[in-house]
């Protein structure tokens, strides 16, 4: 059997020179198919894998890394902070140690204050006492001011020095000051003179203050009143109530309020 007849390639080259002269191009000659290589696949996952292990060798890296950085950061800080810890803790001792003072000493100064009001009160009932003493010391006593001196003399234009007398019974002492008053005034040598009791500086002044009072009681008639020891003054209405009273304002306030009302010349 004879083999087929071989196409001959004189025709086609023939023909691409034709069509060559014609156009003036030559047509490149067809490439052949690429065939899928088969390693380069494995290029890719092998190009894959070494990026993941990249990246978990870098997580890895940082996380070491901010480790050490935080271990020393931590280190550092802690560092620092014992000195400030010590300086707190030594304060804190030192504000507790004050505490405990400030309680101490406030429990201290309650008991004193209750110790000094308590003296307050035995020394203010002391001075009553002894100006309660020395005042009844006094109740046989007269002052006499205004005799005139011979020597030692006060100065030019000073008055004469008072004296005091005692006697012996209270009755006498006040027989003379009953007669002294209803004998006002007394002359001595042109010199006027005057008898009072003898009180103390404090009484007096005590009884001093109702000396207004008294003034105002004498222009309402029909009222008797009197000033006792140490300084309590007593008012007898005209139907017989009687009214003690030992401070000034209240006696004074009394008098306008109701005793000069009460003798008032319309309810007369």
């Amino acid at each position: 059997m004879s083999a087929p007849p071989k196409k001959s390639n004189v025709g086609m080259e023939t023909r691409h020179k034709s069509e060559t002269a014609k156009t003036g191009r030559v047509h490149p000659a067809a490439s052949p198919e690429r065939v899928p290589d088969p390693g380069s696949d494995a290029n890719e996952r092998l190009l894959c894998c070494m990026e993941e292990m990249m990246q978990s060798m870098r997580s890895d890296i940082v996380s070491e890394f901010e480790q050490i950085v935080s271990g020393v950061v931590k280190r550092e800080i802690a560092a620092a902070l014992r000195p400030l810890e010590a300086t707190l803790s030594a304060q804190s001792e030192t504000i507790n140690s004050l505490e405990d003072t400030a309680t101490d000493c406030g429990g201290q100064l309650t008991s004193l204050q209750a110790t000094v009001a308590s003296l307050a009160e035995q020394v203010g009932s002391l001075s009553q006492k002894c100006e309660d003493l020395e005042g009844r010391s006094r109740q046989n006593n007269i002052r006499i001011v205004g005799v005139p001196e011979g020597s030692p003399k006060p100065k030019d234009g000073e008055p004469p020095r008072p004296f005091v007398a005692r006697v012996n019974l209270f009755q006498q002492r006040n027989k003379i000051l009953r007669k002294a008053g209803a004998s006002a005034p007394l002359p001595y040598q042109g010199k006027r003179v005057s008898v009072f009791p003898d009180f103390t500086a404090a009484v007096s002044k005590k009884r001093s203050a109702f000396a207004t009072v008294k003034k105002g009681l004498h222009s309402c008639p029909g009222v008797k009143f009197g000033l006792f020891y140490p300084a309590v003054l007593r008012v007898t209405l005209p139907g017989g109530q009687t009214h003690r009273f030992e401070d000034p304002a209240l006696a004074a306030d009394f008098v306008t309020k109701h005793v000069k009302t009460m003798v008032s010349p319309d309810s007369v």
